[in-house]
């Protein structure tokens, strides 16, 4: 018995996973009402723990654990840590039932092959410029990021940059509103935000026995980065690396960041390496989230969906759709509200970066808009 409707709220914990609260609705048959009330609460049972990325062996059991005892506390591979009952209403044909559940999703059993994530990012400001002087390379942080997108190309596993916007981010602003409004506008899942922390230099002592040659110039780089859930604003990986390597350019000499002769020298080379490092890192962060999409747009009974064949997508794959609502309690903390629609959808027709979907029931599509988003678990 499926659910009317599923009603999913997050908040997280620090050390101590993640809480969801479902409720699951069953219609009560030929005046059946304790059948119907185990079938709402298995479902929200099983849906918040799907949605939530765990697996257990027996939603069934934990539904008759609640239903006879009211709490119920219960491990399955170190995932679930605690599932209550909360609430109930039986009406005259409808059954209601409410659980909460503290679930710790394993990064180790999380499901290696799961779409590919899309990830968005912008240029990277340089926080000093004046450091950027020497070799006139005020234009890195255009160039940094497109790099990037390629070792994301080459190496990774679980995750692709789709889009370089041209514009400056404020990574000191706002981090989570800018990554918000900057995956609305760009379609990613996932934000990037980074900023160039240092380009400075320092002349090396000469040898007297080699006065006639100049003295190496040593260089740094350094590069902050924050990855952020571009649904959430939730602040996922938030790290400072650097590297340093040899100037083999003339002092005064301007040098065009985009060229092959930066790329190929040793400093261009030591940048490299360190984008592989932020690759992989990124890669490894989000390896166990679950892939979401967004609706594009919303036609005769039919979505258009912003994930397609570079992201692992195959025709007949079924999702799920839910539309996402924050608020803040009286307590100041801030909450996420998923709303699950009670109809699988399947993938008809692809592309390459998108693909359209319909019920796998047939049943027509409600109150679904451009926005909404699409998730595989």
């Amino acid at each position: 018995m499926k659910p009317l409707f599923l009603l999913i709220c997050l908040m997280a914990f620090p050390s101590y996973g993640v809480w969801f609260e479902a409720s699951g609705q069953a219609l009560i048959i030929n005046g059946d009402k304790q059948h119907a009330r185990k079938m709402a609460t298995q479902e929200a049972i099983k849906q918040a723990l799907m949605f939530a990325g765990a697996k257990v062996s027996s939603v069934q059991q934990l539904a008759d654990g609640l239903l006879r005892d009211d709490l119920l506390e219960v491990r399955a591979g170190g995932e679930v840590d605690r599932v209550e009952l909360i609430d109930e209403h039986i009406g005259s044909d409808i059954v209601t039932v409410s659980i909460r559940a503290d679930i710790f999703p394993q990064e180790s059993m999380c499901d290696g092959s799961d779409y590919r994530k899309s990830l968005v990012t912008a240029w990277f400001p340089i926080r000093y410029k004046q450091q950027a002087s020497l070799g006139q390379i005020y234009d890195l942080g255009k160039s940094v990021p497109i790099q990037l997108k390629e070792f994301f190309k080459l190496t990774s596993r679980n995750a692709d940059i789709d889009s370089v916007q041209h514009f400056y981010l404020t990574p000191d602003k706002d981090l989570s509103q800018q990554a918000i409004m900057l995956a609305r506008k760009a379609g990613g899942q996932f934000v990037l935000v980074a900023d160039i922390v240092d380009l400075s230099s320092e002349q090396l002592d000469g040898n007297i026995l080699t006065f006639w040659r100049q003295a190496p110039i040593k260089r740094t780089f350094a590069i902050e980065f924050h990855l952020v859930n571009g649904i959430t604003g939730e602040v996922l990986l938030s790290e400072q690396i650097s590297t340093l390597a040899e100037w083999t350019f003339e002092p005064h000499a301007t040098i065009d960041a985009n060229s092959s002769i930066f790329w190929d020298s040793n400093y261009g080379r030591a940048i490299q390496a360190l984008l592989q490092d932020v690759a992989q890192r990124i890669d490894e962060q989000v390896a166990c989230q679950p892939a979401h999409g967004r609706v594009l747009q919303s036609s005769n009974e039919k979505l258009a969906v912003n994930l397609g064949k570079t992201h692992g997508v195959n025709i007949g794959d079924r999702m799920r759709l839910f539309k996402l609502k924050q608020f803040f309690d009286p307590m100041g903390n801030l909450h996420y509200q998923y709303q699950l629609h009670p109809e699988e959808v399947q993938v008809i027709q692809l592309s390459l970066n998108s693909s359209v979907v319909e019920t796998v029931s047939g049943a027509p599509l409600s109150n679904i808009q451009p926005n909404d988003f699409v998730s595989k678990r």
